[in-house]
């Protein structure tokens, strides 16, 4: 961990010095000064770490090459400042060529979104190591998708941009014969081909995702009409191997692009290139590296979230008992919908003895509510019958008194009595 811990504070001490020289300049400019912002706040997220690092004992051990690059990015940037301002005549009062600035061919902008991409990388290191310690809220949940999603889409941008750089510089240094410029264009192709693959791969496993929304969807809308929940959970865990399965190839077909690109930097003599080309080669060498393990470090915290959230939908109707729980710390995302008078529901992180006795507590319930409710109707049913009882004797004592009154006693007719005969 000493070894972290020195590329951390490495890294942290480049920033702040990075920030205090271009501080220095005073300058008003808007882009000067989102570029003083960004690494401010790379510096806030570097101390942070830092702190982890000396507190804790959480695994971080792989942000060790994004640590490396961040430090050193920062120190050379800081000494391309200060080169562009003696070039200008070494006043830092009237120094204007911000625009003029260069850093591997990007200008100043350029390089505060790789520092965007450092501070994101490291956020996400950070958050993805405490989660698998301790649940995330649900409300943060979404947030931090949100993290994971920005902080590739800017690293994706970077690698598409480095490959640029590449293209240029390869156009300009490939060393030996016309064999090695058809090698390179063959190196080149498969690369190519190798990025589609991985194209195909993140399209396939977003429509994965969509697929497994309205699966999600139709499982609740089955639930309400007391429809069967296995088709659905078979379909759920179906989609989430073959998501599993396209991580694992995307993550071949990555390792296969580096040694493609490894290939494709061999083509490069720095010997026989300009001062300023070889120092890019080096730094572009470097600067892939990193980013394809910041590429990594996102990939494995997308998937320590999937397995730290429990996504529940339920929907019932009637008498019921809905459960969402977690036994095990996981985060829970979903909800409980339910029509009926007597529905009862149970959410929260609870151990199993806890759960398995509410669970007995909820049967017994029922159980009772449903003896007394039909006791209760037995009992009203009878009343209701004496109730008539009643009402009949009476009405049938008013009725025999007026015909003595009115007949006398009179008698009861034989029930088989001869017709008389029509006449």
């Amino acid at each position: 961990m000493s070894g972290l811990m020195d590329l951390a504070t490495f890294a942290l001490n480049s920033s702040v010095a990075l920030y205090k020289t271009v501080q220095s300049f005073n300058s008003h400019q808007e882009r000067v000064h989102d570029f003083a912002g960004e690494t401010s706040a790379l510096s806030e997220v570097l101390g942070s770490l830092t702190a982890t690092i000396t507190s804790s004992d959480l695994d971080l051990t792989a942000l060790e090459v994004p640590l490396r690059r961040c430090g050193k990015a920062c120190e050379e940037f800081e000494q391309e400042i200060k080169k562009c301002s003696q070039r200008s005549g070494g006043s830092r009062a009237s120094f204007r060529d911000w625009a003029r600035l260069r850093y591997m061919g990007d200008d100043i902008d350029s390089f505060r979104r790789v520092l965007s991409g450092y501070k994101m990388t490291i956020t996400i290191a950070l958050s993805d190591a405490n989660l698998r310690q301790s649940a995330l809220t649900a409300e943060n949940v979404e947030s931090y998708n949100d993290l994971l999603n920005t902080a590739k889409a800017g690293l994706e941008d970077h690698l598409e941009s480095m490959d640029e750089k590449l293209e240029r510089i390869l156009s300009q240094n490939v060393a030996g014969s016309e064999l090695d410029s058809s090698e390179v264009k063959r190196i080149k192709d498969e690369r190519l081909s190798t990025e589609k693959c991985l194209q195909i791969c993140s399209q396939l496993s977003k429509h994965i995702d969509e697929i497994h929304k309205t699966a999600l969807h139709n499982g609740s809308a089955n639930s309400d009409s007391g429809s069967s929940s296995i088709p659905e959970k078979i379909t759920n865990d179906g989609l989430k191997e073959c998501k599993s399965s396209l991580a694992r190839m995307a993550q071949e077909l990555a390792s296969h692009e580096k040694q493609l690109f490894d290939r494709l930097m061999s083509k490069l003599d720095p010997t026989s290139a300009s001062q300023e080309n070889a120092a890019d080669i080096t730094r572009l060498r470097e600067e892939w590296q990193s980013t394809r393990k910041s590429m990594d470090i996102l990939s494995a915290a997308g998937n320590h979230l999937d397995q730290n959230i429990s996504i529940i939908e339920n929907h019932a109707a009637g008498d019921s008992v809905q459960v969402m729980v977690s036994t095990k710390g996981k985060t829970l995302h979903g909800t409980n919908r339910a029509v009926g008078w007597r529905s009862r529901q149970l959410g929260g992180h609870l151990d199993d003895e806890t759960v398995r006795q509410i669970s007995r507590d909820m049967v017994s319930i029922t159980i009772n509510t449903n003896n007394d409710r039909e006791q209760r109707s037995v009992s009203e049913a009878e009343a209701v019958s004496d109730d008539r009882g009643r009402e009949a004797d009476k009405a049938g004592e008013g009725r025999g008194s007026e015909f003595m009154e009115r007949y006398g006693e009179g008698f009861k007719l034989p029930s088989n009595m001869p017709t008389p005969a029509k006449g």
